[in-house]
């Protein structure tokens, strides 16, 4: 997995004690001779390519012992993992145990390929000795490493690389073996071996050797003992005795990337369009190498450097000739990219896919073939449900094949689409869309421009559209004076709604820009003697780190947690070669995260400023929320504090019940998936002949979860909770009152704890006892409730807010549910008198409306009095 940026730890619930609703409260040589049990463990493991399997998972019953298994099953892992290596040098033994590991390596199978796993699994092993280790063995296993480097399997040279770097790093800390001694020989030994290298052999041991060497003395080598020159200067030879040179070049980037890992990015991140044109270069060895050396630099990429890597790969995408070699290499690279970071990959798909239907279109049968593979992979990155599951297999075959375009167009107007579009959906449809606009057949172009419309509607954030604004606009601006009406009426309505999509066009990297240059300059007040290529490394680095924290939700305890994040992730790549002074990171992180907050939108400071410290259950920022071809929530944010319970209330058709059952399925895009969340639906379903311990039984979160038991006193516990009577445990579910199955359906939403609590008219068959039990159980809870109920009585006594949707908003008005209907009262009774006032009838009575949370839709007639008395 490319390395992240530390992670600060989830801010919690500010109570110790979760939510409560009661009312009470293959077999190489032996080495146990050698070195013992632990030495013998460590073999085995290394016979098995240096991985243990896993411990068998469990299915969870409730969330304290799930909590506990967890632990246990990573405590088991970390003991199978690291133990043997650990205890045999906790017990000093870890001579003997390298001597045996060694003995492994001198004795390999027959077979080549359990040889190779069997040696990467003991050099691995070899590298957990470290720091365990004293002069001699280092050396003696130095020199066996070296053998290893130019040996026939390039996966063994690379993990001999790999353990060298390993075990005299620790060394030279500790002062067991000094810098300027063995590894610093083996850097210019190796650089030399670079420009003499003769052979393939000799190419890989140069390259290994300067992995080893570099990832021993650490990143600051490669500017101190000027290692990219030397490299350099071997690349650019050109006579053809320098060709294994140029090799051993190329591969060292490669074993440069695996040894030091990001810490080799300031470095290689500016080299990769040099390896990129490699890969065309007219020697077969040295293009090979190329290959080794991109692959190796992407596999260790951290997420934060994705959008600095891809213009390498685009434009090699763009390569034509040559055999199709860098395009096909190229898109390779791309769909690792979109495996190890999706989410950061996303955004930069609507520069790529162009070029992949390019290569789709290619000439050249292998090019086709890589584009055709890499689209699926790439179409993963897809967060829209709809795009992602649905229209998947539609939007794939038209790229692929341009006569079904018609078909995809259909389906996408025929799916209902709950979720909002976003740049990376965008990126897979608008390509077929704009094909259609571009069409002859007029009914493609109708259906074409009315989907460009639907999509249009559903844009959150105005960057998303803003890359195939001017590809769509001036087709749309043509279609306006199209000879067809319909094409026109069509036509009229996707430019307003693209327009509005695009709302004022930003440009997305300016930002980033600003960040970076903060960051910049911070560094060098800080760190005055910091390498360029490292400072501009971090100033980009940086800006995408606040990017992905900060860029989409707006919390406060966001950007409390992105100072010690930034200075750890500043810290880490700063301290290999300078000492900043105390505090001076922390100074220089913090006025990044300042830096970014004044780059915000106004409405995403007004959203900070209001936040304060306050602890939100949920916090779901300029969503879109769709529902059978309509738009119920737009750029609207659905924000609940624990502790609050919120009645929710609009008028008929505004989606109350529809908010209800996708925020129980957590299908919002944004929806914060490890939130424990239940619903008490106004109606318990249940199969005929179910008793209540049964039903519980099954409803319990393990259960649920797949599978497993509950225990009997579990359940007894829980309903002892509700104080539900022991005669009629037994009973059966149907033939309980409505009383009984709410206090049934809060004994079960006990068992699952939830942080948000979602009930649709639960007072419905409930007589008053049983609602009086129920609003309790409901002003105990110290999670968030959202609750639509028609009983005003039930709804002033429970909720402590209001939350109204209204006009494809979620409006949470200050003040208890009471208070609400005062002032709404009060209006309505103002609208009246003016009404009379200008010689119209008051429309008088109950409108039913914005009480409880449900209201039948005011007449055409009634509105317009409304609108003559204003």
């Amino acid at each position: 997995t490319p390395p992240t940026p530390p992670t600060p730890p989830t801010p919690r619930r500010s109570s110790s004690s979760p939510p409560s609703l009661s009312l009470s409260s293959s077999s190489p040589p032996s080495l146990s001779s050698a070195c013992g049990p632990a030495a013998a463990s460590a073999g085995s493991e290394a016979a098995a390519g240096g991985r243990t399997p896993p411990p068998r998972s469990r299915l969870r019953s409730v969330r304290a012992k799930s909590t506990a298994r967890r632990k246990g099953r990573a405590g088991r892992r970390a003991s199978v993992g690291r133990g043997p290596m650990a205890a045999a040098a906790a017990a000093g033994k870890a001579e003997a145990t390298l001597a045996a590991l060694e003995s492994v390596l001198d004795a390999p199978p027959s077979d080549a390929a359990v040889a190779q796993r069997v040696a990467t699994g003991v050099l691995s092993s070899v590298s957990r000795l470290a720091g365990s280790l004293q002069a001699p063995s280092l050396l003696r296993f130095l020199g066996r490493a070296r053998a290893l480097f130019g040996g026939e399997s390039a996966a063994v040279g690379m993990e001999a690389a790999l353990a060298v770097s390993a075990l005299l790093r620790p060394a030279i800390c500790s002062g067991v073996l000094a810098e300027d001694a063995e590894p610093l020989s083996l850097l210019r030994e190796s650089l030399a071996a670079v420009k003499a290298a003769s052979s393939a052999a000799e190419a890989r041991a140069a390259a290994g050797g300067v992995g080893a060497a570099v990832g021993s003395l650490g990143a600051a080598a490669i500017g101190a003992h000027g290692v990219l020159q030397a490299l350099s200067e071997a690349l650019d030879s050109k006579s053809k005795e320098a060709a294994h040179a140029r090799e051993a070049a190329t591969l060292s980037y490669g074993a440069l990337a695996r040894a030091l890992r990001h810490g080799f990015e300031p470095y290689g991140v500016p080299a990769l369009p040099k390896l990129i044109k490699l890969l065309a270069d007219k020697d077969k060895k040295v293009a090979d190498a190329a290959t080794v050396a991109a692959e190796a630099m992407i596999e260790g990429l951290s997420t934060l450097s994705v959008k600095a890597v891809v213009g390498a790969l685009y434009e090699g995408m763009g390569v034509v000739g040559g055999g199709g070699r860098v395009r096909i290499e190229c898109l390779k690279l791309a769909g690792m990219l979109a495996t190890q970071a999706p989410g950061t990959m996303g955004p930069c798909l609507p520069e790529c896919i162009p070029l992949v239907i390019e290569c789709l279109n290619d000439s050249n049968a292998k090019v086709q073939t890589a584009a055709e593979e890499a689209l699926p992979v790439l179409c993963s990155c897809v967060q829209n449900a709809e795009v992602a599951s649905t229209l998947r297999d539609f939007i794939i075959d038209a790229l692929k094949k341009p006569d079904k375009t018609f078909d995809c167009v259909e389906e996408v107007l025929m799916t209902t689409f709950c979720n909002p579009m976003d740049g990376t959906s965008l990126a897979f449809m608008m390509p077929i869309i704009i094909r259609g606009i571009k069409d002859a057949n007029y009914e493609l172009v109708k259906k074409s421009t009315v989907c460009a419309s639907n999509l249009c509607a559903l844009i959150k954030d105005s960057s998303d559209i803003a890359p195939f604004v001017p590809l769509l606009l001036p087709l749309l601006e043509k279609n306006v004076e199209h000879s067809s009406p319909n094409i026109r009426e069509a036509t009229q309505t996707a430019r307003e709604r693209l327009l509005e999509g695009a709302g004022d066009l930003v440009d997305p990297a300016k930002r980033g820009t600003a960040v970076g240059a903060c960051v910049r300059d911070s560094l060098a007040a800080a760190v005055p003697s910091l390498p360029e290529p490292v400072a501009t490394y971090l100033s980009h680095t940086c800006a995408a780190l606040l990017e992905e924290r900060l860029g989409g939700v707006v919390r406060v305890q966001n950007f409390r947690h992105a100072v010690p994040a930034t200075e750890q992730w500043v810290s880490s790549i700063v301290e290999p070669y300078a000492t900043a002074e105390g505090g001076a990171l922390a100074q220089v992180a913090t006025a990044a995260v300042e830096n970014f907050k004044s780059q915000l939108p106004e409405e995403a400071r007004a959203i900070l400023a209001k936040s304060g410290d306050k602890d939100f259950a949920l916090d779901m920022q300029n969503i879109i929320l769709a529902f059978a071809g309509r738009v119920l929530l737009r750029k609207a944010d659905v924000r609940f504090e624990r502790g609050h319970r919120y009645g929710l209330i609009g008028q008929n058709g505004t989606g109350k019940t529809t908010l209800l059952n996708r925020l129980a399925a957590k299908d919002i895009n944004g929806f914060p998936q490890e939130l424990r969340t239940w619903y008490i639906r106004h109606e318990v379903l249940c199969d005929d002949g179910i008793d209540v311990r049964t039903f519980l039984k099954d409803k319990s979160p393990a259960k649920l979860a797949g599978g497993g038991d509950v225990d009997d006193a579990f359940v007894e516990a829980t309903l002892d909770q509700v104080q539900f009577p022991e005669e009629y445990r037994a009973a059966f579910v149907n033939s309980l009152s409505g009383g009984w199955k709410m206090r049934m359906s809060v004994a079960i939403s006990i068992m699952h704890e939830p942080e948000l609590l979602l009930l649709d008219e639960p007072t419905n068959h409930l007589d008053l006892r049983a609602r009086e039990y129920l609003g309790d159980a409901l002003r105990s809870f110290d999670g968030a409730v959202l609750l639509v109920s028609h009983d005003r009585a039930f709804a002033a006594h429970v909720a402590t807010r209001v939350a109204e949707l209204r006009g494809g908003r979620l409006h949470a008005e200050q003040g208890d549910y009471r208070a609400y209907i005062e002032r709404r009262d009060e209006l309505r009774a103002r609208i009246d008198r003016r009404a009379v006032s200008a010689g119209l009838p008051a429309e008088g009575g109950e409108r039913g409306g914005t009480d409880g949370a449900s209201s039948d839709r005011p007449s055409k007639r009634a509105a317009r009095r409304r609108r003559s008395s204003r």
